[in-house]
């Protein structure tokens, strides 16, 4: 018998594989923790967003808080006319009450004080952009205010002063003849500024008359009525620099070194100016009293200042718009520059030549006067614009970023 041979055979190894164990324990919990992941996130989320509706609605309480402020502080700017008037009327009743506003330097004060808060809406930019796309406006302003003012109060007293008595006509006429050949008033800024007028334009048209008045004041006069008057140099270019260059230059400085406290500032200093402006006229009112409501006043004074002033604004406004076609806001400065003067200065001026009193009277009614008429005008101007969309003129196209942030 053959044998067979007997084959070693491998048994494969048997592997057993380890199936996962679904723990039902340790899934559960897992799904516990990240719901209640998911409802955390959710509560901190609705937590976050109740802040900040909170937030929100605090800070729309405060900014509506802020805006009825200014609607109540631009609603009593645009009292203006009212505020001089009422200071005037009181200074002619009781002139005792409004006197100590001509003591010492509180006048010279006062105007700095307005001129600073005029400062604080202005910035180089609007100097820089008036002297390089309007600077056509600057000598036509000029020009209207040492042209149309002189020959206005030439021809008005000629029709309604010097028929009265001789010495009293003269000395009236005199008096009017220094009011349309003084500068233009500081206070025209702050009118310019309720009037949203080009503010920047109408600093530098007050800076260029007040010291082209050091000579062209003087010839003016006695060409118009051949009084030689003295007028020191020297001393009008340092009230002019003290009172307007100065304070002007210290509010740009405030507003580019603290924006928000200028900011905070201005939104008080248009009231402010108001009431500052309504003092000076009262005050000048005052010291004049006796001579207004005396026998002396004259009854064809206060028409003859109201109608230069009329026609100052006028041809200020309608020459610069019609006749050589500039903007809507440059043409609101220049006449509100011409219709505004320097009336404090011819009150000096016609003391200082030793004129009569009654020659001091023309410049004491034409502070009240032309800030009643402007402030009048500005309020008609500010009232057509606010109708625009956006407070746009539609006629110029421009809106003053200093006159919106103020009013």
């Amino acid at each position: 018998m053959k044998s067979v041979p007997i084959t070693s055979c491998r048994q494969k190894p048997f592997k057993i594989r380890a199936t996962p164990v679904y723990n039902y324990a340790t899934h559960s919990s897992s799904k516990l923790n990240q719901e209640e992941s998911v409802s955390t996130f959710k509560l901190l989320a609705a937590a976050s967003e109740t802040a900040s509706e909170g937030d929100a609605t605090n800070k729309n309480n405060q900014q509506s808080k802020n805006n009825r402020l200014d609607q109540i502080l631009s609603q009593c700017t645009s009292l203006f006319p009212l505020f001089v008037l009422s200071a005037a009327i009181l200074a002619l009743v009781r002139p005792s009450t409004l006197t100590w506003v001509n003591r010492g330097n509180i006048i010279s004060i006062m105007l700095a004080s307005v001129m600073c808060g005029t400062g604080l809406t202005l910035e180089t930019k609007d100097f820089q952009k008036v002297l390089t796309d309007d600077w056509k406006s600057v000598p036509l302003g000029v020009i209207c205010q040492f042209a149309i003012m002189p020959i206005a109060a030439w021809t008005v007293g000629q029709l309604l002063l010097q028929p009265a008595a001789s010495t009293t006509g003269s000395a009236l006429f005199l008096g009017l003849c220094l009011v349309g050949a003084s500068p233009g008033g500081t206070a025209s800024n702050l009118v310019s500024l309720i009037a949203q007028a080009d503010v920047a334009l109408s600093v530098i048209l007050t800076a260029i008359s007040t010291m082209m008045a050091v000579f062209m004041t003087p010839l003016l006069v006695k060409f118009l009525v051949g009084a030689n008057i003295q007028v020191s140099g020297m001393a009008l270019c340092e009230a002019t620099a003290r009172v307007v260059l100065a304070p002007v230059l210290g509010g740009m400085v405030l507003n580019a070194k603290l924006p928000r406290v200028a900011r905070f500032l201005s939104r008080f200093t248009p009231f402010a100016s108001v009431l500052l402006v309504a003092l000076i006229c009262g005050g000048v009112v005052a010291q004049n009293a006796a001579l207004l409501v005396g026998e002396a006043g004259p009854r064809a004074l206060l028409p003859a200042v109201l109608l230069l002033h009329a026609l100052g604004f006028a041809g200020g406004y309608w020459i610069p718009r019609t006749v050589f076609g500039r903007s809507e806001r440059s043409s609101r400065t220049i006449s509100i520059e011409v219709g505004m003067q320097n009336s404090a200065l011819a009150v000096v001026l016609a003391r200082s030549i030793g004129a009569p009193p009654l020659a001091s009277l023309p410049g004491a009614l034409s502070a009240t006067a032309h800030s009643c008429l402007g402030s009048i005008l500005a309020a008609v101007w500010r009232l057509k614009a606010s109708r625009k969309v956006g407070g746009r003129d539609d006629s110029d196209g421009e809106t003053s970023d200093a006159s919106a942030n103020m009013i």
